[in-house]
C-alpha cells in the first residue's frame, strides 16, 4: 500500500492542491459577501441618521406669504373629485389652488367650473406643443399664471390628510427657496401595494438624505416647494424642456445647491397618492421614473448604485453559500444583517406613517434588488413612452 501511495503522490498532491484552492475560494466569497452586507447595511443606516438628526425648522412668525399649488391633470376627472377638496379646504391664510387641466375630454374643466370656491383658479390647455413635454407645459402655465410667490406642487391623484400641509411646508422650508417633500401612497391588501411601499420609503430615505448632507439630486413632483422667482431665473426647466419626464428630479439637479435646499420630513408636510393598480401600470411608471436617471451626473448615479450594487453581491454570495453547504458559517451575520434592516425601516415607517408589515421586510428587499437589477436592463432597451 505504501508503494502504491508513493507512486501516485504527484496525483495525490494534485488533488489536495484543488481542494485547498476550492476551501480558499468558498472563504474568499464568504469574506466578500460578509463585506458586501456590511457595506449595503451601513449605507442604509448612515442615511436613517442623517434623517434622524435633523433638526425641527425654526418658525419664523410674521405676515405669511402666499403660496400657489399647482396641479397639472390630464383626464383625471375621478381623483379631483375625491382629492381637491383636501388642497381647497387648506387653513394656511393665502393661497390659491391652480388646476391646469392638459387636453382634458373627460368634463375635468366643466366640473371645476361649478366648484364655488374664490381660491380655484382653472387654467385649460387645449393643444400639444411640440417643443415641450406635455407634463412640463401643463406645469408651467400653472407657475406662470400663479399670482403667489411660492411654488407648490402636486399631482391629482394626491391628497393630504391635515389641513396645515401648506403651512407645515412653508416651515420646513425656512430661509431657503427650494423645500423637498416627501410622498407616501395609500395602504392596499395586496403584495404588490408592499412593493410600492418600500420602494417609496427606500427612494425617500435617499433623496431627503442627500438633500440633507447639502447634495440634492431629486424631489417628487407630489411634494414640492420652491420660489416661482428661481423658476424664472432659471429659464423654467430650459434645455430640459422637451424630456420625457424629469419636471422634479432634473429640474432640482438644475436649480437646487446646498445654499437654496431643505427638506421637509415631518408627518404634517407628507402628501399621499393611489398607488397604481396591476403590476404593468406600476412597471409603465417606474419606466417613467427611471427614465430620468439616464441624465443623472455621474457622481449621482454612483452614490446611488452603493446600496444596490453591495445589496446584490450579499444574496449573491449567500445563494452560493447556500448551494455549497456552508451557510453556516455566514448564518449568524445573515440574522444580524436583517435585524439592523428591519430596525431601520420600522423607524422609517412610523416617522413616515407606511404601512409595510415588518415579516415582508426581507422578501422585499430582495424583491426590490431584483427589481432594480432588471428594470435598469429593460430601461436600457425599451424607450418611453409619452406622457399621457
Amino acid at each position: 500500500m505504501n508503494a502504491f501511495f508513493q507512486s501516485h503522490y504527484p496525483l495525490s498532491l494534485f488533488f489536495t492542491n484543488i481542494e485547498e484552492k476550492i476551501l480558499d475560494t468558498i472563504s474568499l466569497i464568504q469574506t466578500l459577501t460578509i463585506i458586501a452586507g456590511i457595506a449595503s447595511i451601513a449605507y442604509l443606516y448612515v442615511l436613517k441618521v442623517v434623517i434622524e438628526s435633523k433638526r425641527l425648522p425654526i418658525i419664523h412668525k410674521g405676515v405669511a406669504e402666499g403660496v400657489s399649488i399647482v396641479i397639472a391633470a390630464h383626464n383625471e376627472l375621478e381623483n379631483l373629485k375625491v382629492h381637491l377638496e383636501s388642497f381647497l379646504n387648506q387653513s394656511y391664510p393665502d393661497f390659491e389652488v391652480i388646476v391646469v387641466c392638459d387636453r382634458c375630454t373627460d368634463g375635468s374643466v366643466e366640473y371645476l367650473q361649478r366648484i364655488n370656491n374664490k381660491k380655484l383658479i382653472i387654467k385649460e390647455i387645449t393643444e400639444l406643443y411640440p417643443d415641450i413635454n406635455s407634463k412640463k407645459r401643463a406645469v408651467t402655465e400653472g407657475i406662470t399664471c400663479a399670482s403667489k410667490p411660492w411654488i407648490l406642487l402636486t399631482d391629482a391623484d394626491c391628497f393630504v390628510d391635515n389641513s396645515g400641509w401648506i403651512l407645515s411646508m412653508m416651515e420646513a422650508k425656512e430661509q431657503k427657496d427650494i423645500c423637498i417633500g416627501v410622498s407616501m401612497y395609500e395602504q392596499k391588501s395586496t403584495i404588490l401595494n408592499q412593493i410600492i411601499q418600500f420602494e417609496t420609503v427606500i427612494t425617500a430615505l435617499q433623496y431627503v438624505s442627500w438633500a440633507i448632507l447639502g447634495k440634492p439630486y431629486m424631489a417628487v413632483g407630489r411634494n414640492l416647494l420652491y420660489s416661482k422667482q428661481l423658476f424664472i431665473n432659471n429659464h423654467g426647466f430650459g434645455n430640459r424642456a422637451q424630456h420625457l419626464g424629469g419636471d422634479d428630479d432634473l429640474l432640482i439637479q438644475q436649480i437646487a445647491t446646498s445654499r437654496n435646499s431643505t427638506v421637509g420630513i415631518n408627518s404634517q408636510t407628507i402628501t399621499r397618492s393611489k398607488p397604481t393598480e396591476g403590476f404593468r401600470a406600476w412597471w409603465r411608471q417606474k419606466h417613467r421614473h427611471l427614465h430620468a436617471g439616464k441624465s443623472y451626473p455621474i457622481t449621482v448615479v454612483i452614490c446611488l448604485s452603493i446600496y444596490p450594487v453591495f445589496g446584490l453581491l450579499y444574496y449573491l454570495g449567500c445563494i452560493y453559500c447556500l448551494f455549497t453547504h456552508d451557510i453556516k458559517a455566514i448564518m449568524l451575520f445573515y440574522i444580524l444583517r436583517t435585524c439592523i434592516f428591519i430596525s431601520i425601516f420600522v423607524r422609517m415607517r412610523r416617522k413616515w406613517d407606511v404601512a409595510i408589515h415588518t415579516l415582508y421586510l426581507p422578501i422585499a428587499e430582495i424583491v426590490y434588488l431584483m427589481y432594480l437589477l432588471f428594470a435598469g436592463i429593460y430601461n436600457l432597451a425599451v424607450p418611453i413612452k409619452k406622457w399621457k
